[in-house]
């Protein structure tokens, strides 16, 4: 059964309009419980706003930290170090499943029990309604033009300039991109009037536009081999389209995405290092990072002025503790795959000095 997420109606009446109905799959049952759904996440939204209106006026954010990479980099690592600071605030995947009424329901429903675990499908990770997760998904669900309507409408991984390149869109969506971003930094201040720390493998595509959103922001690029982030790239999508596509899908058309995405990744990237101050960027390798997380954290504190690193030590240190039996995934590529990574990345691989990663990557025989 096709899993829903937590949409607004006006999210909802835009994607439903977008279906492929040459490729559809979506059954009455799912489509009626996403118009009742999303009328009742539309109605919460308004309540929530209006229970918090003077704490709404009077909120002002600090610019945030933005964590950036492309899908399946690193950020997950990252963003929960960084989080594990208590001076640091972020939202949660309760928060970002439900934007609508999160400020209403999430210190009820966190209270009623003790948080349940559960391994996240594309790589085992643990997280809760209490992890930190992708601000994407909140903004989708308030109805912001996003790459991630492509999980339920995979037809519109057809044009990936249009789907990722928030700049080729109308100055209308724009907008309402810009607006939910900075109504749901509102929200997640109210809650926990701290520095938000935000992660979404998408906000790299924008990172020219978030440089003039927010200029006292800072960010930290993670990079990954090219050749993993491929393989984990075709298991992420496959299982997020598995989970809640409303339309059929062909694994080729999510490999011509990923690599597709990837170069513009990397251009918007470069145009954004050109734009920003020293201070303002900091760069970190996965590889270097889950080698020696401390090391590598205390010269992001250091490289972005984050504040004393010896106050935070002791709660990264915990989080690398919890995190010591988590095992890295290994992944098979066939020989096609991998001559279409080289041929479409081979320019950046050789530029970053990566090579094929034997140890976690197997050739199909």
């Amino acid at each position: 059964m096709t899993r829903r997420l937590r949409l607004s109606l006006s999210a909802w009446r835009r994607l439903a309009t977008r279906i492929d109905h040459n490729q559809s799959r979506l059954r009455l049952r799912t489509k009626l419980a996403y118009w009742l759904a999303s009328a009742g996440h539309s109605l919460l939204f308004r309540l929530q706003d209006a229970s918090h209106a003077e704490a709404l006026k009077v909120a002002s954010p600090t610019p945030p930290v933005f964590v950036l990479g492309f899908w399946r980099s690193g950020t997950t690592l990252l963003h929960e170090l960084l989080c594990s600071d208590p001076q640091f605030g972020f939202p949660s995947t309760y928060a970002c499943m439900n934007p609508s009424h999160f400020l209403l329901t999430e210190a009820w429903a966190s209270g009623r029990k003790t948080p349940r675990t559960a391994n996240r499908p594309m790589d085992n990770m643990l997280y809760s309604w209490a992890s930190p997760q992708e601000d994407e998904f909140a903004l989708l669900a308030l109805g912001a033009p996003s790459p991630y309507e492509s999980v339920i409408v995979p037809s519109l991984m057809r044009d990936p300039r249009i789907l990722l390149d928030i700049r080729l869109r109308s100055s209308a969506e724009q907008k309402r991109w810009g607006d939910a971003l900075k109504h749901f930094l509102l929200l997640l201040t109210v809650q926990q009037a701290k520095t938000m720390v935000f992660k979404s493998p998408p906000h790299g595509f924008k990172l020219p536009l978030l440089l003039s959103m927010f200029p006292g922001a800072r960010y930290v690029i993670i990079e990954r081999n090219p050749y993993e982030v491929f393989a984990s790239n075709l298991k992420l999508w496959k299982t997020l389209l598995s989970m809640y596509a409303v339309e059929s899908f062909s694994p080729d058309e999510i490999e011509q995405f990923i690599v597709n995405a990837y170069l513009m990744h990397e251009k918007a990237i470069a145009e954004g290092v050109s734009m920003a101050a020293r201070s303002q960027l900091a760069f970190v390798r996965y590889e270097e990072l889950s080698a020696d997380p401390i090391g590598q954290m205390q010269r992001l504190y250091r490289e972005l002025d984050l504040g004393d690193f010896d106050r935070a030590r002791a709660p990264i240190e915990k989080y690398i503790a919890g995190a010591a039996g988590h095992a890295r995934n290994c992944f098979t590529l066939s020989s096609v795959q991998k001559a279409r990574v080289e041929h479409s990345w081979g320019t950046i691989i050789t530029a970053k000095d990566y090579s094929w990663p034997q140890q976690y990557l197997s050739l199909a025989s």
